[in-house]
This record gives structure tokens, C-alpha cells and sequence, in this order.
């Protein structure tokens, strides 16, 4: 029961790291994602309020182990149970909904790289966003690089896509008009997005029901 609490305690904490980053880093996600995805960064209110209660939780299902105190064991194994039943609820919730989530940041997403984005190096959040998305991911606008065609960048620029769509940003072909696979990347963001959630879907399912089983075991 100590073993699992720690667990607990540790998983709480880092719940609450999760939630801070999300508050601290809230307008750069704005900026990539669009107002809509406002709903989305209420989360991080709830994993700074459900990482102090896992942390809290945890610690005092030690104390009540170490002390054998009913009351504290009861206490434990009612809230451990709403948030067991709470997390099951909200899993429900994003399957159900997901095809409509997708479906909305997609659109709010393609809206804000048209009108935010103005181009590579450029210090703004939306630009230094999808700089740094399109760097990561190795892809070029949300689809294609074409979403960049009678955006603000395209009519601020006159160039087809920004340096961060190109293999080599310094190279001479990436000048902006030559949209061959060698000089730019092919894939939208958004498809290497859900490939790199279909990989790791395994892993996130996998900690999922390791948590689920965290939980059931200390209750």
C-alpha cells in the first residue's frame, strides 16, 4: 500500500507539472490552434486541481497505512473511487467526440496559419509556433505547403510556402517557388500528427490501464 500510494503521490505531481505548462505555455497553443482550443487548455485547470488531489490523496493513504486508521482508509477509498469513476467518464467522453474535436482544431488551425503566420524566424507565437511544429514533424503547413497560397505570409512574402517547409532551410532551391519532394517536405502536419499518435498509441494505452490498475489495486 506505501508502494502504490508513492506511486500515486509521484504520478499527482507530475499531473501538476502538466497542468502549469499548459497555463504558462496557454497563448503559444492559442496562436496554433485558435480560440476553440481555449476548452482544451481547461484542462490544465484540471490537472493542477487532480494533481493535488493524487499528491494529497497519496500521502495520506500512507499515513493511513502506517497509523491503520479506518477513517483515513475510507476517506481514501471514496475519493480514489470518483476519480476512478471520473477518468472512465472522461475517456468516454473523447471517444465519442473525437472525430468532432479533430474536426474543429483542424479548421481553427488551418484559419490561423492563413492569417498569423507571417514567416520563418519571425518571433510571434503563431510563426514561431508552426515553425517549430513544422521543424519537429518534418512537414509543411497543415496539409500541404498550398496552405500557404493566398495566405497573409504569401501576400506579405510572395513566396508559395516559409524556409521551415524545406529539408534545408539555408539550401538555394528553398527559395520559396521550387516545390519539388526533394527541396520541401511533402506531408501536411496534421496527417504526421495523427501517424505520431497512432505509433505511440500503444504506449498511451499501455500507461492508461496501468494507471486504471494502479487504482483499482489501492482501492
Amino acid at each position: 500500500m506505501i508502494g502504490i500510494n508513492a506511486v500515486i503521490t509521484v504520478a499527482g505531481f507530475v499531473l501538476l507539472g502538466f497542468g502549469v505548462w499548459l497555463k504558462v505555455h496557454g497563448d503559444s497553443i492559442l496562436q496554433i490552434l485558435g480560440s476553440r482550443a481555449g476548452h482544451f487548455l481547461n484542462v490544465g485547470y484540471f490537472c493542477i486541481a487532480a494533481g493535488c488531489c493524487l499528491a494529497l490523496l497519496g500521502l495520506v493513504g500512507c499515513y493511513g497505512v502506517i497509523k491503520e486508521n479506518k477513517l483515513l482508509l475510507m476517506l481514501f477509498f471514496l475519493i480514489m473511487a470518483t476519480i476512478f469513476i471520473g477518468e472512465i467518464s472522461c475517456a468516454i467522453v473523447i471517444l465519442v467526440f473525437q472525430k468532432i474535436v479533430a474536426t474543429v482544431f483542424e479548421e481553427e488551425a488551418l484559419y490561423l496559419l492563413k492569417n498569423n503566420y507571417t514567416g520563418y524566424g519571425d518571433k510571434n507565437f503563431a510563426s514561431y509556433g508552426w515553425d517549430s511544429v513544422m521543424a519537429a514533424f518534418q512537414c509543411c503547413g497543415l496539409n500541404n505547403y498550398t496552405d500557404f497560397i493566398q495566405s497573409s505570409y504569401h501576400k506579405l512574402k510572395g513566396r508559395l510556402y516559409p524556409k521551415s517547409c524545406c529539408h534545408d532551410p539555408i539550401s538555394p532551391e528553398c527559395d520559396g517557388f521550387d516545390t519539388s519532394d526533394a527541396t520541401i517536405y511533402s506531408k501536411g502536419c496534421l496527417n504526421a500528427v495523427i501517424t505520431m499518435i497512432k505509433k505511440n498509441s500503444a504506449v498511451i494505452s499501455g500507461v492508461a490501464v496501468g494507471i486504471a490498475i494502479i487504482e483499482v489495486a489501492s482501492m
